[in-house]
């Protein structure tokens, strides 16, 4: 009777053991291997987002020299993510208007359009007048942005700042994200930024009180949201003074 019970007792462990491995084989099957290459496919997405491998998020092309005293450059930035070929193509159109309208002093002296070149106050390399624009690219642990700052030449007035606008990415799935969803990602609203501008710039007023506070924030229409390599949300924006205009930056407290 004692070999008999020790008969099942084997059996019974056995019969154990094998529905063990069953159970953890199941497990390591589905849940252990299906995670694995759900990583697998997650980090192949994030790398197919590339259009060209061999290159960075943000790349240049077509550079030029303009005027080197100036600091005057031409060149087409390339926005290298999937899906965001046309943009690259409308930044691209929008620098060749640009270059292609470049005016000269000597060709506006022929044409009457400038009296006197006594009249002229910075004389590089023959510019009259002219349109560019940088770039500034910043890439995070979440989220890549381009920031297009445009710019006015003039012999007469040298170097004015014109414009800002932003484009930011999804680092995971290379969309678009909209100045409302970023605003969404923060937690904050315009009214909040404005005030936090108002108090930054309280800061930097000169004793000559340049700085058109009121009207910079009542006419906050030309400024752009972006994010930094630290995750950290800035805000690119013009501010207006009693002498020339300028272009300014702020990071967004949370």
């Amino acid at each position: 009777m004692e070999e008999n019970l020790k008969n099942k007792l084997e059996f019974t462990m056995f019969f154990i053991i094998i529905i063990a491995l069953l159970i953890g084989g199941f497990y390591y099957t589905n849940y252990v291997l299906n995670n694995k290459g759900a990583k697998k496919k997650v980090e192949e997405k994030e790398v197919d987002l590339k259009l060209n491998k061999d290159e960075d998020y943000f790349y240049y092309k077509n550079e030029a020299v303009i005027s080197e005293a100036a600091e005057i450059y031409y060149k087409d930035i390339v926005i290298n993510l999937k899906d965001q070929e046309e943009l690259t193509k409308t930044l691209e159109k929008e620098n060749e208007i640009y270059k292609n309208n470049i005016k000269h002093i000597s060709t506006e002296l022929e044409n009457g359009n400038l009296l006197s070149k006594e009249l002229v106050k910075y004389d590089y390399d023959d510019l009259y007048s002219l349109k560019f624009r940088n770039y500034e690219t910043y890439q995070s642990s979440k989220y890549l942005s381009l920031v297009v700052n445009d710019y006015n030449y003039s012999c007469l007035d040298f170097i004015t700042f014109d414009k800002t606008k932003t484009y930011v990415f999804n680092l995971k799935t290379g969309e678009y994200i909209a100045e409302d969803e970023l605003l969404d990602i923060y937690n904050i609203n315009m009214s909040e930024i404005k005030q936090q501008i108002k108090q930054h710039l309280e800061s930097k007023q000169n004793e000559e009180q340049t700085i058109k506070i009121e009207e910079t924030i009542n006419d906050l229409t030309n400024y752009a949201l972006y994010i930094d390599n630290y995750n950290k949300l800035y805000i690119s924006y013009l501010v207006k003074t009693n002498e020339v205009d300028y272009n300014d930056t702020m990071e967004v407290i949370i």
